[in-house]
C-alpha cells in the first residue's frame, strides 16, 4: 500500500464531496456541522483530518471538544471516520486518522475520546487494537423510503395508518418552512415536549445557526396545523440522500387528530418526491426500551414506523487518564 499522508486543512468543498460520495448520509461529519458547534458553544474547538494516497481523497474524520481549566475535555466523534469502504486498505486508512487524532489530542491536552461509529463499517478491530475500549451501543432509527411510499403505506403499522387517516379526515395540514415565526413556533412546541418528558434538546441558537451556516434549501421545519392553530412541528436537515428529523414536539391539545403521525408521514412523502432514501428518526437505547419503563411510549411510537434499527458501537480513549478529575469537575460545575 503507498503512503499515506495526513492534511489538517482541506478546503471544504472537497471534504463534503467526499463525504456524500462515500455515504447516504452523515450530517454530523459534514464540514457545516463543525461551524454550527463552533458558532452556538463558543467554547468549542473542531478537529478535522483528511487523509490522502497518491493525491487521493481516502478517509476523513470530525471531531469537537470544549475546553476548560486548560484542558481539552470529551473529544466526541460521531459516525466516523469516514472511509472509501471499495478501496483495498481502508483499515490501514482508519488506524492512520485514529492514531493522528490522539497525537493531536495529546498535543492538545485533550483527556478522553468517545466515539460513534457504525457497527456495519466493520472498523472494531482498528479501535480495540489502538487501545480504545467498547464502552456500550446505541441505535440509530431509519426508514428506507426507497421502495416509494406506496410500498411504506402498506408496511407501517394498521395503528399507523388509522391515526394518518384521522388527520386527513380532521382537514389537518402540514407545511414546510423557512421563516423565522415558524421556527419560534416550532420550538415552542419542542419546549412543552421537553417539560412533559423531562428532558433538554438543542438550544434555540442551534437551529437558528443551523439556518445561518448549512445550505438554505437542506433544513426547513415543518409544522402540523389545525383549526387555524400549529399544533405540532419538527426540525429537519438533509445530506446527501438522508432526511434526518433533528428534534420534533407538540402541544398536547392537539393530540386528539394525531398530528405526529401525519406529520411525519407528509414528511416522508416530501423527502421521497424531493429524492431521498432514508428518514432518520434519532436514536434508541441498547438494550430496547421494554414496557414499563421511561422510553418505552417514544419506542413504541417509533417502532410502528417500520423502519430499520442501525447499531452503533461507542469506544472509548482516555488520553491523559491521570486527569480524570478535571471532567468530574467539568460536570460539577455544569450541575450548578
Amino acid at each position: 500500500m503507498s503512503e499515506l499522508c495526513m492534511v489538517e486543512d482541506l478546503p471544504a468543498e472537497l471534504w463534503n464531496s467526499f463525504l456524500k460520495k462515500h455515504t447516504t448520509g452523515n450530517f454530523e461529519q459534514c464540514f457545516e456541522y463543525g461551524d454550527i458547534a463552533r458558532k452556538v458553544f463558543p467554547r468549542t474547538k473542531v478537529v478535522r483530518l483528511a487523509c490522502m494516497q497518491n493525491d487521493e481523497l481516502v478517509g476523513v474524520l470530525q471531531g469537537t471538544y470544549s475546553k476548560y481549566f486548560g484542558f481539552g475535555v470529551t473529544l466526541g466523534l460521531r459516525r466516523g471516520p469516514v472511509l472509501n469502504f471499495d478501496k483495498e486498505g481502508y483499515t490501514s486508512v482508519a488506524e492512520r486518522l485514529l492514531s493522528t487524532l490522539e497525537s493531536f489530542a495529546k498535543k492538545n491536552r485533550i483527556i478522553m475520546a468517545r466515539i460513534q461509529v457504525p457497527q456495519s463499517w466493520n472498523i472494531s478491530e482498528v479501535f480495540l487494537s489502538l487501545g480504545y475500549s467498547l464502552v456500550g451501543h446505541l441505535n440509530e432509527y431509519i426508514v428506507n423510503l426507497d421502495h416509494g411510499i406506496d410500498y411504506l403505506w402498506k408496511t407501517i403499522s394498521h395503528n399507523k395508518r388509522k391515526n394518518i387517516k384521522k388527520g386527513m379526515k380532521e382537514n389537518v395540514e402540514v407545511f414546510g418552512s423557512r421563516k423565522r415565526e415558524d421556527l419560534l413556533a416550532f420550538y415552542s412546541m419542542l419546549q412543552a415536549a421537553e417539560k412533559r418528558g423531562g428532558f433538554k434538546s438543542y438550544p434555540l441558537k442551534w437551529f437558528e445557526a443551523i439556518w445561518d451556516i448549512y445550505k438554505p434549501e437542506l433544513s426547513k421545519v415543518f409544522l402540523t396545523r389545525w383549526n387555524n392553530k400549529n399544533i405540532a412541528g419538527v426540525f429537519t436537515v438533509m445530506h446527501s440522500k438522508t432526511v434526518y428529523a433533528l428534534a420534533a414536539g407538540s402541544f398536547s391539545e392537539g393530540w386528539k387528530v394525531r398530528p405526529n403521525d401525519i406529520m411525519h408521514w407528509k414528511v416522508m412523502e416530501w423527502a421521497y418526491q424531493n429524492g431521498y432514501s432514508k428518514y432518520h428518526m434519532g436514536f434508541v437505547s441498547e438494550p430496547l426500551p421494554t414496557e414499563g419503563t421511561h422510553s418505552w411510549g417514544i419506542w413504541h411510537w417509533k417502532r410502528e414506523w417500520g423502519g430499520d434499527l442501525k447499531k452503533l458501537q461507542i469506544f472509548q480513549k482516555f488520553f491523559m487518564p491521570k486527569y480524570r478529575l478535571v471532567l468530574k469537575v467539568k460536570r460539577f460545575v455544569e450541575r450548578i
